[in-house]
């Protein structure tokens, strides 16, 4: 009898310590899982989206994309051209910049056509630009609020160098911007630069802090009780 009862407490022993170390195992296991929680709103909350260019910067881009096009079309050994921007006032302020990317791919550039020369005629014409923003969202459940930005710039272009006369063009462009930089990359002077932000979707805004509160508050709870025992 003294053997089984000695047995028994041997048994009973070895339980208690395996219970034992399962709980300080899963209390471990608990602790980690909490830190590493906190950590991931804390350090890796950051924003990985690049600095946003300003909107007219990026319309000049998109400028550089209409010149790149003809210039690709023109003959190579085509040397001089006779260039007519119809910018309109609102666009005008691209005429410098388009001129620029001609004469940067060796091209002299003729305003009014000298005697009866036969240089090549290139007419463009940018009939409209303009900004759109998409849908508000955030970075993360406590991140900063990003808006998709939707760039564009379309018109036509006639070059007597090739056979089919008028050509219809549009360039765009779709990034991400902070919704905080919006009022510093618009410009109040160029109207088309400007577009309409969305409210943020209600669920985004409230949804967030629910969901990162509850799983807290889980954790948080699973703790203590492991704890206790």
């Amino acid at each position: 009898m003294a053997g089984q009862v000695g047995g028994q407490a041997e048994v009973l022993d070895i339980d208690f310590h395996s219970a034992h170390i399962s709980n300080v195992m899963l209390k471990k296991f608990i602790i980690k899982l909490f830190l590493n929680f906190l950590l991931y709103f804390l350090v890796f909350q950051t924003s990985v989206f690049s600095q946003s260019r300003p909107n007219l910067e990026v319309f000049y881009s998109l400028t550089d994309s209409i010149s790149n096009q003809i210039i690709e079309e023109i003959p190579e050994h085509e040397k001089i051209i006779l260039l007519t921007l119809n910018l309109g006032e609102s666009y005008s302020l691209f005429s410098n910049n388009i001129r620029s990317s001609f004469l940067k791919a060796g091209k002299e550039i003729l305003n009014t056509p000298i005697g009866e020369l036969n240089y090549p005629h290139v007419s463009i014409v940018i009939e409209g630009a303009g900004i759109e923003y998409g849908e508000m969202f955030r970075d993360g459940w406590f991140g900063d609020h990003y808006i998709p930005r939707y760039t564009a710039i379309y018109g036509n272009y006639l070059q007597t160098f090739s056979s089919e006369g008028k050509r219809n063009f549009m360039f765009e462009v779709i990034d991400t911007i902070k919704v905080e930089d919006i009022k510093d990359l618009e410009n109040d002077f160029f109207p088309f630069t400007k577009g309409n932000v969305p409210p943020e979707p209600f669920l985004s805004g409230l949804a967030e802090p629910i969901i990162a509160i509850g799983t807290a508050a889980v954790l948080i709870a699973l703790f203590f009780s492991i704890r206790s025992k």
